[in-house]
C-alpha cells in the first residue's frame, strides 16, 4: 500500500495519461486566455480611478507569460520538471507584486483584486506536468515568500478589513489552487496506474511465448533458404572450380538472400511474419540492432496494441529509424486511425506508459508517436 501511494505522489498526469484532451495539450493557453480577460477587464474598469494602470498591465503580462511559458517549454523535446515550476512560480509571483505595489483601493475592492487569482492561475497551469509532490512544494514555496510579501504591500492600504482578512483573501487563491491541482494529478495517476500494471503484464506474458504459426513461418523460412544455396554450394564442392559465372552467381544469391533475411529482421522482433503487410518499417542504418531488450518490448507492445485497435488503419503503420549525432536513435511511427480520441486514450495509454520508461522525449501527436531511444551505456 505504501510503495503504491509513492507512485502516485511521484508521477505527474502526463505520464500516464499523456493523450487525453483534459490534460493537455493546451491547460496553461486556456488558463492564460482566463487571466488576461480577468485581470484586463479589471484593470480597464479601474483605469481612471487611481493607483498605477500600468503597473496593473504590467502584472497582467506577467501573469500571462507564465502560462505561456509554460506551454512553450512543454513543446520542448526535452524534458522540463523543476524549470517549469520556476517559471510559474517566478513569473506569476511577480506579477502578483507588481500588482501588489500599483495596487489602489479606490480602483478596485480588494475582494475582487485580479492579481491572487491570476498568481494562483499561473501554478495551476502545472498540473498536468509535474506530480503532486512537485505542486505541493511550489504552492508551499509562494505561500511563504511571495504571499507574504503582497500582503505586507497591501495591508496597511486596506484598513477596513482586518490584517488576517486581508491575507487569506490573498493567499486563498494560491491555497485553492496547489491543492487541488495536486488533487488531480493523484486523481488521474492513482485511476491510471493499475490499468497500466494490468495491461502491461498481460502483453509481456503473452509476447514471450512464440505462436505456433510463426514456429512455421521461421520453418519454411530456413528451408527456402536451404534450397536455393545448397544446390550451388554442392556444385562448387563436386567440379572443384570457381569459374566467373559462378562468381556472379554467388553475388546474385547472397543479395537475395541478404535481402530476404533483412526483411525477415525488420519484422521478427516485433512479432511479425516476414510477408506481414501491416507495417513498414525504414531503418536503412540498421539500428534497431541497438536496441535494448527492454526498449524492444515496449516499441513490440506499443505497435501490437495499434495492430489490434480496431479503428486503426494498420496497412498505413510506418516506423522510421535514424541514428543521432549522440549515438542515440530517433524513431517515428505514423498511423491512420478512425477511433475517437477518448477510446484511443484508453487503448494505447498504457503501452505509452511503458514506453516512457525506456526512451527519452516520447511525444504523442494525433496521427503518430516519436520518440529517441538512447545511446547503450558503456562499461
Amino acid at each position: 500500500m505504501s510503495t503504491r501511494r509513492v507512485s502516485v505522489m511521484a508521477y505527474a498526469a502526463r505520464d500516464v495519461d499523456p493523450m487525453s484532451w483534459f490534460t493537455g495539450p493546451y491547460v496553461p493557453l486556456v488558463l492564460a486566455a482566463l487571466i488576461a480577460i480577468y485581470g484586463g477587464v479589471f484593470t480597464a474598469a479601474a483605469w481612471t480611478e487611481g493607483g498605477s494602470p500600468w503597473l496593473q498591465v504590467l502584472g497582467v503580462a506577467l501573469a500571462v507569460g507564465a502560462c505561456v511559458l509554460v506551454q512553450v517549454l512543454t513543446l520542448l523535446r526535452r524534458r522540463l520538471d523543476w524549470q517549469l515550476g520556476a517559471v510559474a512560480a517566478v513569473m506569476g509571483g511577480a506579477g502578483l507584486l507588481v500588482s501588489s505595489i500599483g495596487y489602489a483601493p479606490a480602483s478596485m475592492p480588494v475582494e475582487l483584486w485580479w492579481a491572487p487569482f491570476g498568481s494562483a492561475l499561473a501554478l495551476a497551469s502545472l498540473a498536468p506536468y509535474l506530480s503532486p509532490r512537485r505542486l505541493l512544494g511550489w504552492g508551499v514555496l509562494s505561500l511563504l515568500t511571495v504571499i507574504p510579501a503582497s500582503f505586507l504591500i497591501v495591508d496597511e492600504r486596506v484598513p477596513e478589513w482586518g490584517s488576517v482578512s486581508v491575507f487569506l483573501l490573498i493567499a486563498t487563491p494560491t491555497i485553492v489552487a496547489t491543492v487541488s491541482s495536486a488533487a488531480f494529478a493523484a486523481s488521474v495517476v492513482s485511476r491510471t496506474l493499475p490499468i497500466v500494471d494490468n495491461r502491461s503484464r498481460e502483453v509481456v506474458s503473452e509476447a514471450l511465448a512464440p505462436a505456433p504459426e510463426d514456429e512455421e513461418a521461421e520453418r519454411v523460412t530456413l528451408a527456402r533458404f536451404t534450397a536455393r544455396a545448397a544446390p550451388f554450394l554442392r556444385e562448387i564442392a563436386e567440379t572443384g572450380t570457381v569459374t566467373e559465372g559462378d562468381r556472379f552467381l554467388a553475388g546474385e544469391l547472397a543479395r537475395h538472400l541478404r535481402d530476404d533475411l533483412v526483411s525477415r529482421s525488420d519484422l521478427a522482433w516485433l512479432g511479425l511474419r516476414a510477408d506481414d503487410t501491416r507495417v513498414v518499417i525504414a531503418d536503412p542504418d540498421r539500428r534497431v540492432r541497438s536496441l535494448r531488450t527492454a526498449q524492444r518490448t515496449a516499441i513490440r507492445d506499443l505497435v501490437r496494441a495499434v495492430l489490434d485497435d480496431p479503428g486503426t488503419d494498420a496497412t498505413t503503420l510506418f516506423m522510421a529509424l535514424r541514428a543521432q549525432p549522440d549515438g542515440s536513435t530517433a524513431v517515428a511511427i505514423t498511423l491512420d486511425t478512425e477511433l475517437p480520441e477518448g477510446r484511443r486514450v484508453r487503448h494505447i495509454a498504457p503501452y505509452y506508459f511503458n514506453l516512457r520508461g525506456a526512451m527519452d522525449d516520447v511525444r504523442l501527436r494525433r496521427d503518430g508517436v516519436s520518440f529517441r531511444v538512447p545511446p547503450a551505456e558503456t562499461p
